[in-house]
């Protein structure tokens, strides 16, 4: 009974000095816990600071006030400034390089647009297919047709200084060229250039693009589309973009041209070189928005293997893309369409019309007579150019934004001329339509392989691979970033979070407001 009284005692001794100690404990922290009670009292504020710095998270600030000796504490003042300043330094630079949207490139590949599926096929450009011969010899020497020559071979040569004559002409009534005044200058490129026939072979896969079944049945889009261009009358091969193929010579599109050399009229049969130029693009846009064609002469085979990439740039950067641009006459936005743009515009504000209506015109502007583009859309179309290529020019005529999102088809070419063999072996399969093509008084005549060799151009188009490259303009510093270097520098030179931001400003909230009207102060405070 004694040990057991005993062993009772010490356990209530025992259990007296915890809640002695527990007491303590509590006592001690609701005396620390009065951070704010200096508020309530007439204390400066430097009392109120040095209170708050003994408790706040960021600690460094406590040894301005403790530190043994003046001199220690000044040392730590300076020091603190200095960390302090150092760090508002680093933070303000962030911030700065935060909101200039600095940027990187993201290169994907992408094999199809549909998870856990397999592309069966990749989407055709259109093929843009212009003939270097603008105006045919055959249009322009027709009976019919003189007075259409005359004009064309003088307005052609782009010399404002040999207008003059013709212009009074055009303006004499009595004068037979008045009667041609009223004619519109597109309509000597869309009857003089050259016929859709001219396009004399196209297939995929051995088999006429006709019987393909995209091309087929009510509905079906066209094969290919003929329009005019300020190069002259173009092909355009796969308008809709419906085509599609596999890579390699699986899914290769031929498609071949007939030059018509011997129909070239005086103005091209002159040039440096006869044949066609080509574009490959996405079907929203035009071939004559493409300034880089490339030159494909007659008597050659080319075999283009096409990459297909899609340029995403980031809109929310100014500097990178613009992305209020729409639409345009000439179908989606790109820098040759704004040009283009620009253009019609400068012509229909000086003239009142446009040398060639844009694609998709849908009644804007209207076409220039031969007269109006004599007397005034030439010249001013000359001083357009002339102010467009001066490159020392300080205020640009066209301001063209980048496209946000733009889809390339990047062609490699190879070359080989057309073998004697082949223009042997088809010369008495198309013998009839050489015949057909030919006219003695032009002295036009296609009879045997040379003239198919002299004249056929063949171009073979594929794809090198399945895949699709995109490549993607990304914030390589945004909000997380910017964060995470501020949260660092305030670790690592003050010591400091998020937390101690907001005691800091609960601090000098309610301290300025203790001294501003001290009633309301402790009202807010209890």
């Amino acid at each position: 009974m004694r040990r057991t009284d005993s062993r009772q005692g010490q356990s209530k001794v025992k259990f007296d000095f915890q809640d002695a100690a527990i007491l303590a404990r509590r006592e001690t922290f609701r005396q620390k816990a009065t951070i704010w009670d200096n508020l309530h009292k007439d204390t400066t504020f430097l009392d109120d600071l040095q209170e708050f710095s003994n408790e706040t998270s960021a600690h460094g600030v406590k040894f301005i006030f403790e530190s043994p000796g003046r001199i220690i504490r000044t040392v730590f003042f300076v020091f603190m400034l200095f960390m302090v300043s150092y760090a508002l330094y680093t933070i303000g630079a962030k911030i700065v390089f935060f909101l200039t949207l600095p940027t990187g490139t993201q290169y994907t590949v992408v094999v199809s647009d549909k998870t856990n599926e397999k592309v069966q096929g990749i989407k055709f450009p259109t093929i843009s297919v212009c003939s270097l011969n603008k105006v045919k010899k055959s249009y322009l020497v027709a009976s019919e047709n003189k007075l259409m020559k005359e004009y064309f071979e003088i307005v052609d040569r782009y010399n404002v200084k040999i207008l003059e004559p013709l212009v009074k002409r055009l303006n004499d009534s009595e004068d037979e060229m008045s009667t041609i005044k009223n004619f519109t200058y597109e309509s000597i490129i869309e009857n003089g250039g050259p016929l859709p026939d001219r396009l004399v072979k196209c297939e995929q896969g051995n088999r006429a693009c006709k019987n393909l079944r995209v091309f087929q049945g009510d509905g079906a889009g066209s094969r290919f589309t003929m329009e005019n261009s300020m190069l002259g009358r173009c092909w355009r091969v796969n308008p809709d973009g419906i085509l599609r193929g596999k890579m390699g010579d699986y899914g290769a599109l031929k498609i071949g041209f007939w030059a018509d050399v011997q129909d070239y009229s005086r103005r091209t049969a002159d040039q440096e070189t006869h044949g066609f130029v080509v574009a490959f693009h996405d079907n929203e846009t035009y071939g004559s928005t493409m300034f880089s064609g490339y030159l494909m002469s007659p008597g050659t085979y080319y075999r283009v293997g096409l990459k297909l990439k899609k340029m995403n740039w980031n809109k929310l950067k100014e500097e990178s893309c613009n992305a209020s641009v729409g639409r345009t006459t000439y179908g989606s936005y790109n820098e040759g369409s704004c040009v283009l743009e620009c253009k019609d515009r400068s012509l229909n504000d000086s003239c009142g019309c446009v040398n060639i209506l844009p694609p998709e015109n849908n009644g804007k502007y209207r076409p220039c007579t031969l007269m109006e583009w004599a007397s005034c859309g030439l010249s001013h179309y000359e001083e357009w150019y002339k102010n467009f290529t001066d490159t020392n020019r300080e205020n640009p005529v066209c301001e063209c934004d980048t496209a946000c999102e733009e889809i390339i088809y990047q062609p490699d070419i190879s070359t080989s001329a057309i073998s004697q063999e082949y223009a042997d072996s088809i010369e008495q399969p198309v013998q009839g339509v050489l015949q057909y093509w030919s006219n003695e008084e032009l002295n036009i005549s296609y009879s045997n392989s040379e003239d198919i060799l002299s004249n056929l151009m063949v171009m073979e188009v594929l794809f090198t691979s399945m895949q699709e490259v995109v490549v993607k303009e990304t914030i390589v510093y945004d909000w997380n970033d910017l964060l995470s270097d501020i949260g660092g520098v305030l670790g690592l030179f003050l010591g400091a979070s998020t937390i101690t931001f907001i005691e800091f400003i609960i601090f000098f909230i309610v301290s300025v407001t203790k001294r501003c009207c001290k009633t309301s102060a402790t009202r807010w405070l209890s």
